[in-house]
This record gives structure tokens, C-alpha cells and sequence, in this order.
């Protein structure tokens, strides 16, 4: 009876094999993108697919419920802790451009630099409480976003920021990257 293997047969001879198939040294997997393998034209079609249905149906929500008319004109959104969501969501958007549009330009690759700064290993290296820090933020303003707009939504209100937040974040696969 065979032992189960997480890695396939072919990758476990010492001829270099696990270079190419994507793999650094000691069969890791390798950070370089040119080395992965390319994804079909059928998946990528598929993320973009699902994406989009995320958007609509997160705008779908959103006009619905009236949640933007509703979270900015409303009496009852409790107003203290929605205002401390948005200076946390605002703090997030600042380190979030500090990451991927400052350091890039302030650091472009060179000799000296070598690892790009758009990159995770450099922002560990650099910055490593960045993400951390946007974590936190982005914990504790969803948690108060949802406290915020509790008065007017009742228990659907996690439901309902949930799922225009993910439409958010798939939004995100119809920018292009230059």
C-alpha cells in the first residue's frame, strides 16, 4: 500500500524538476511570478464572471435597502460610532495607498533595491506593522459599522454590510493594473 504524498511523484526527483514546475529551492513554492503556472483564459473569464455578480448584486442590495441614503440622512444610525468606522475605513484607504502607490515610487527597483515595494516581502521588511495596523482598523471598523447601522436594519445588518462589502472587494478585479 502507497503512503499519501502531498507533492506529486514527478517533483520528488533531485533533477530540478521542482524548479520548473513553479518551485524555488527545497521544492517551496516560488514567489517569482513569471515561474507560476498560467491560469486558463476559462478561469480567469470564470473570476471575472463571479465577480460581477457579487457587484450587482451588492448594488442590487445597497438600492434596495437605500443604505447610502440611509447611513449618511437617517436618525437613528447611531452617528458617534459611525463616524469613528469611516476615520477607520479612511485610515485603512491612507495605508493601503502608503503601500501600493508611495513606496513603489519611492523605492523603484534598482541594484540596491532589488525587491519590489509593492510587494509583501518588502513591506515586512520595511513596514511589517502595516498590515497588522489595517487589520485592526479593518476589524474594528466593521464591527462598529455594524453597531452603527444596527438601529435601522435589526439583525439583518450584517448581512446586508457583508455582502456590499464583498461586492466591493470584487470590484476591485475590474481595475486595471498598468
Amino acid at each position: 500500500m502507497s503512503a499519501y504524498r502531498r507533492v506529486a511523484t514527478s517533483d520528488q526527483s533531485g533533477d530540478g524538476a521542482g524548479a520548473a514546475a513553479g518551485r524555488g529551492a527545497g521544492g517551496q513554492p516560488s514567489d517569482d511570478p513569471a515561474s507560476s503556472p498560467r491560469r486558463g483564459r476559462s478561469d480567469l473569464i470564470s473570476d471575472k464572471l463571479h465577480a460581477l455578480v457579487w457587484v450587482v448584486v451588492a448594488i442590487g442590495v445597497s438600492w434596495y435597502t437605500r443604505l447610502f441614503a440611509t447611513a449618511f440622512g437617517d436618525d437613528r444610525i447611531v452617528r458617534p460610532l459611525f463616524r469613528a468606522a469611516l476615520a477607520l475605513f479612511s485610515a485603512n484607504a491612507v495605508l493601503t495607498l502608503y503601500l501600493t502607490v508611495y513606496l513603489p515610487r519611492k523605492f523603484p527597483v534598482t541594484a540596491a533595491h532589488k525587491t519590489p515595494a509593492s510587494s509583501p516581502a518588502f513591506w515586512e521588511a520595511y513596514c511589517p506593522r502595516a498590515i497588522p495596523a489595517m487589520t485592526g482598523c479593518g476589524v474594528a471598523g466593521s464591527c462598529l459599522l455594524v453597531r452603527a447601522c444596527y438601529p435601522v436594519y435589526g439583525f439583518l445588518t450584517p448581512f446586508i454590510l457583508g455582502v456590499v462589502a464583498l461586492g466591493m472587494f470584487f470590484g476591485l478585479h475590474f481595475i486595471p493594473w498598468c
